[in-house]
């Protein structure tokens, strides 16, 4: 991952909170699916870890154990702080890039990324980092991919259109997954099991219907607007909007 890379994220830590993403609507999303999704007790590999508030989560309230990787300094000094308070036992945070991976890691009950992958500079370099993570899976663990797809970006820009509204695109930072070429990494020994666009509700919502309205009132927009807060314990409906969660196992 290149240095300017580097340096935002180094940068985006002092946001703290939001260092991860200014949505924290949708990081709340993310982090209460996966405290669905992990087993009580799992040894958890969170690659991306950041500012390390999901890792922290799943330990305080799933009792779990983990190792949280992450190649900006700036977040896991945010993450290494958080966990002190007594955390820090079953916790542990190591700098270290997605694209090479230790062998020493270790085995993991499961893996998780949310928004990791789609940092690099190519599909190459994706696909990987993705086959490293698999690695270091105990059979029969899962590797939680949340990550970005430029094909719900554009299906969500075809509703926008319907609604008189400008396109939208992904960070100048992120290289957003093709959803196809994403299937053919799955084999024999990685398993995809299933594909959940658990946030569809929450962009048709927030990105097209809220940001009409807020267009049509002259109102600023706000990630914590009531409708974007209800769009959050709504069930998810249809395939729009970038970000959903690939379920892998490893065989």
């Amino acid at each position: 991952m290149n240095e300017t890379k580097r340096t935002f994220w180094d940068e985006r830590a002092q946001l703290n909170e939001t260092a991860g993403t200014n949505d924290f609507m949708l990081k709340n999303m993310e982090k209460e699916l996966l405290l669905r999704r992990v087993k009580p007790g799992a040894s958890v590999l969170d690659i991306g870890c950041g500012n390390g508030s999901t890792l922290i989560a799943l330990a305080g309230q799933l009792g779990c154990t983990g190792l949280g990787l992450d190649f900006s300094e700036s977040m896991l000094d945010l993450a290494r702080a958080a966990a002190e308070a007594g955390l820090d036992k079953i916790l542990a945070f190591r700098h270290c890039g997605v694209q090479n991976l230790p062998q020493d890691l270790g085995l993991f009950d499961c893996a998780i990324t949310e928004r990791c992958l789609i940092n690099l500079d190519s599909e190459a370099e994706q696909h990987t980092a993705f086959s490293s993570i698999m690695l270091h899976l105990r059979p029969g663990g899962r590797y939680f991919m949340i990550e970005g797809s430029i094909d719900g970006f554009h299906r969500l820009n075809e509703q926008r259109a319907l609604f008189g509204l400008e396109p939208i695109g992904p960070p100048w930072h992120n290289l957003l997954f093709n959803e196809e070429a994403v299937r053919g990494w799955a084999s024999a020994e990685c398993v995809l099991e299933e594909i959940d666009s658990f946030a569809s509700t929450y962009y048709l919502l927030s990105r097209v219907v809220y940001a009409r309205l807020a267009q049509d009132s002259g109102e600023p927009l706000r990630y914590d607007s009531p409708i974007n807060t209800i769009a959050c314990k709504l069930p998810a409906h249809g395939d729009y909007g970038p970000t959903r969660l690939w379920v892998w196992r490893r065989a």
